[in-house]
């Protein structure tokens, strides 16, 4: 599955980093923190986040235990490192091409805002006379 470098198309900021099968299903998941139309996307090449340093416990949490989660237990990101290819993409150094997400959030939940929600008009009755056709009778 592709994975996608996100950022601002303004002042190019970075949104972030996201694996998605296409970019209707991109867009939707960057639409979880800000306008995809106000966006653009490169597709990254192989590479990763990597902890270069001793393991780093990572918590698993139960359901039940989610309430209990607090700022002290965060993932250690600090102690990361990319990918040469990923940390070019990141810094601009990698030659990839940027391309706007050009879908509507309007479009991509099939909103449109200028439609009243009133349900449509019901079709107008036929007029006119009925043509009756012959029923043609079966062979036995």
């Amino acid at each position: 599955m592709p994975t996608y470098l996100v950022r601002a198309i303004k002042g190019h900021d970075l949104v972030g980093v996201f694996v998605a099968p296409n970019v209707f299903a991109l867009a939707l998941l960057v639409d979880e923190c800000t306008d995809p139309g106000d966006c653009e996307y490169q597709r990254m090449k192989p590479g990763g986040i990597m902890w270069t340093s001793p393991a780093v416990v990572v918590p698993i949490v139960d359901d039940e235990e989610d309430e209990d989660i607090t700022s002290e237990d965060p993932i250690p990101w600090s102690a990361v490192s990319l990918t040469e290819s990923w940390w070019n993409s990141f810094y601009g150094w990698s030659a990839g091409r940027w391309r706007p997400i050009e879908f509507d959030v309007d479009d991509l939940y099939g909103i449109d805002p200028e439609e009243p929600d009133d349900p449509p008009p019901k079709p107008a009755s036929p007029t006119g006379t009925a043509r009756i056709l012959p029923y043609r009778k079966r062979e036995k």
